[in-house]
């Protein structure tokens, strides 16, 4: 059940990111067209509307992902469709879960379209140099398994963060729609409030791990693989420990009961 549940979770979360996803997909390519032909005066002047229109709907993408998840969860749960939701034959785990799940894979999903885009647009025969060349440097100062570590650990934490700015504005809906007035404001307040406070809880804790360990720097600039593995383990760790714990503390919240409008 788990399953058809996920399915239309993420159809409805992903059904208008499509449209920006389609149309970045178009401006992208007619961005990476201007910019590999001569450039003229009108074509400058068509480069520079291009950049605006790319970057506004990657911030569309973004934007339009979180919110619909975070409305799902209103409407679902807390609003007039919440009287077919809460009678299906299904644990309130499931429908949980369900949303959570749905959640990540929309925003990875829009993630990977946009980096996808990037490299459309912004990828050629110089930026694969320079690529190749800090990879190449990254190679020579530690080793191969390290670089490709680090590499993988720089996309876990992004992951990690995206996660996180989504279960908070998750466990601000659950908890804020525990009231009986005010239930948009409290949530918003206790999402943003819990974000902020425990945004500058992980940048002490990496502060303090870094004065912890020594800041050396090696060969090619780059500091020593222990202070790299210190801070990035600890950013790891600390990002999916406030993941755990918010999905933890969400979902007990609202298999408490709900408060339907």
């Amino acid at each position: 059940m788990l399953s058809k549940l996920f399915k239309y979770d993420f159809k409805w979360m992903t059904k208008v990111t499509y449209i920006y996803v389609l149309i970045l997909i178009v401006i992208s390519i007619a961005l990476k067209i201007v910019e590999s032909v001569d450039q003229t005066f009108l074509l400058v002047i068509l480069d520079k509307i291009l950049v605006s229109m790319f970057i506004s709907c990657i911030v569309s993408i973004l934007l339009t992902s979180s919110i619909r998840i975070w409305v799902r969860f209103i409407n679902n749960f807390y609003k007039d469709e919440s009287y077919l939701t809460h009678t299906l034959p299904v644990t309130k785990n499931e429908l949980f879960n369900s949303k959570v799940l749905a959640g990540i894979c929309s925003l990875l999903l829009s993630a990977l379209v946009i980096v996808a885009c990037l490299a459309l647009v912004f990828i050629n025969k110089d930026s694969l140099e320079s690529l190749k060349m800090m990879w190449d440097s990254l190679v020579a100062t530690y080793n191969s398994v390290f670089a490709v570590l680090y590499v993988i650990g720089l996309v876990v934490l992004i992951i990690l963060e995206i996660i996180y700015i989504m279960m908070a504005g998750v466990l601000g809906i659950t908890i804020g729609h525990r009231s009986n007035n005010f239930k948009m404001v409290k949530s918003i307040a206790v999402g943003l409030i819990s974000y902020g406070l425990l945004s500058a809880m992980s940048l002490g804790v990496i502060a303090i791990v870094s004065k912890l360990i020594n800041y050396d720097i090696i060969g090619n600039g780059f500091p020593s693989m222990n202070y790299l593995i210190g801070v990035g383990g600890a950013g790891l760790l600390v990002y999916l420990i406030y993941d755990i714990v918010y999905y933890i503390i969400a979902k007990k919240v609202f298999n408490k009961g709900v408060n339907v409008d």
